[in-house]
């Protein structure tokens, strides 16, 4: 079974803080019995040297004389901190044991620190342990000191209580932790899980046709907002590319019925015996077919530099004699309409280093749309311009111009200003979007200015090569 992928990130986000959580106690209840038997030791220690100095300043009496209740008193004491004093003199006069006052008592003691011991370590290795120092008096060595406990260490009942109370809080401190660690894990979880859910919800509805759905909701976090951007720019883009999928079919199949009717009618007229096959009505029929044909080509042309199938052939020419090619192409037909069309370059024209068959094609266009769209008296000027980086060429006219709600899908295939597609007002709205796609192989750039009423002006702008690519692909051309 499939498991969310917040179930697995709250599982995983969860065990992650579980795990450090529980190492971080660990650790600390290690350094706190390590801190406690460190304590215990140096208690222990510290007790010691306070009987061994007790007992050497009850024999520092000049008289010579010990009192046996002091000796009782720090051997009481010392009882009670789990230790057994034993006290001879080398000359035996002096024999005094905690044991043989308080045996019962001692056992109770020993018995009772080993049970501590155990209750908090049950594997602990300890045992009945002695210890023995020398008593002197005025640097003269004139007894001992013996001194018995339940070692290495042990705790007594406040600092077994104490370590216990430590470990019940980090217990509890422990249990806190992991229960918000989990809550933590599920928010954190569902936090970086919606916004892919929500990303996967929409490409659900995108691939069942859905096209256009758009995700809402905003993110702090850069890679998930990022996904759900590019969800969005995607199902903007097929949204548009099937709007114009559509309008596709609908503008070929329009482009198309026209000839077709008029050669299915022909063809009738002369089945039926309604019109006799003459010289003229076949011209009609050709005309239409080259008509039909030349939408055909420009199809598959169109299919080509969008495919990327074509290969630009680079090479050396002249700016000005572009131009002027362009401009001396269609100087009767605008000498028909009464336009002024005329071409300049200013006075440091490059040579331009590109693929000159296309680029004077995407030339050509610009300046029959020009043509098409300019009424008569108006002017049409085609300019190039040497720019740092850019050879850049402009076709600018006083036609009819372009509605700025047009200008966005002026390069779209198929789309034309006019509405109508009257073929005497325009073509069949292909030639901008080949233009653009020349443009685009080139690595440069195309754009429109318009102004309804008062013209339009179409730049292209071709990345200049740098010499070593140009020499390198001249001598590969020689090869």
């Amino acid at each position: 079974m499939l498991k969310s992928l917040k179930h697995r990130l709250a599982l995983l986000l969860a065990a992650f803080l579980l795990v450090s959580i529980a190492l971080f106690f660990l650790i600390a209840n290690r350094e706190i019995e390590s801190l406690f038997i460190t304590h215990a030791n140096d208690q222990q220690e510290q007790r010691i040297q306070q009987i061994i100095f007790q007992v050497n300043d009850l024999f520092q009496n000049p008289n010579g004389t010990v009192s046996l209740d002091g000796l009782e008193t720090i051997g009481n004491a010392a009882l009670q901190n789990g230790i057994l004093l034993h006290v001879t003199t080398l000359n035996r006069e002096i024999d005094w044991d905690i044991t043989t006052h308080k045996s019962d008592e001692c056992n109770l003691i020993l018995q009772h620190r080993e049970m501590n011991m155990h209750s908090r370590y049950p594997t602990f290795e300890g045992g009945y342990e002695q210890r023995i120092e020398e008593i002197t008096y005025n640097g003269i060595v004139i007894g001992e000191i013996t001194l018995g406990y339940y070692g290495p260490f042990t705790f007594d009942d406040a600092e077994l209580e104490l370590v216990d109370a430590l470990n019940r809080l980090l217990i509890i401190l422990g249990t806190t932790f992991i229960v918000i660690a989990a809550v933590l894990g599920l928010v954190i979880a569902a936090s970086i899980s919606k916004p892919i859910s929500s990303a996967s919800t929409a490409a659900r509805r995108i691939s069942q046709g859905e096209y256009g759905v758009q995700i809402a909701e905003r993110y702090t976090t850069a890679e998930l907002q990022s996904l759900v951007d590019s969800i969005n720019e995607m199902s903007s883009i097929l949204k548009a590319k099937e709007e114009q999928k559509h309008r596709l079919t609908a503008d070929v199949a329009h482009e198309l019925r026209t000839p077709l009717t008029n050669l299915q009618g022909f063809i009738e007229a002369v089945i039926d015996g309604i019109w006799e096959p003459t010289t003229e009505m076949m011209v009609s029929c050709h005309e239409e077919i080259e008509r039909l044909t030349r939408i055909v080509n420009l199809l598959l042309e169109l299919d080509k530099y969008e495919d990327k199938r074509i290969t630009l052939q680079y090479s050396s020419f002249s700016a000005m004699e572009l131009c002027a090619s362009v401009v001396n192409m269609f100087l009767l037909p605008a000498q028909e309409k009464n336009i002024r069309l005329q071409y300049s370059t200013d006075a440091f024209a490059d040579i331009c280093y590109a693929d000159e068959g296309r680029l004077k094609q995407c030339m050509v266009n610009l300046v029959s749309n020009a043509l098409r769209y300019t009424p008569e008296g108006g002017s049409i000027d085609v300019s190039y311009q040497n720019e740092e980086w850019y050879h850049v060429f402009a076709v600018r006219d006083t036609g009819i111009g372009i509605s700025e709600e047009n200008l966005e899908q002026i390069f779209e295939r198929f789309f034309r200003a006019d509405k109508s597609r009257n073929q005497k007002t325009g073509g069949i709205g292909i030639g901008l979007t080949i233009t653009k796609a020349i443009v685009d192989m080139h690595g440069g750039i195309i754009s429109v200015n318009s102004e309804p009423g008062k013209g339009s002006c179409f730049t292209i702008k071709i990345p200049k090569a740098d010499v070593s690519q140009l020499d390198r692909n001249e001598t590969e051309r020689e090869e």
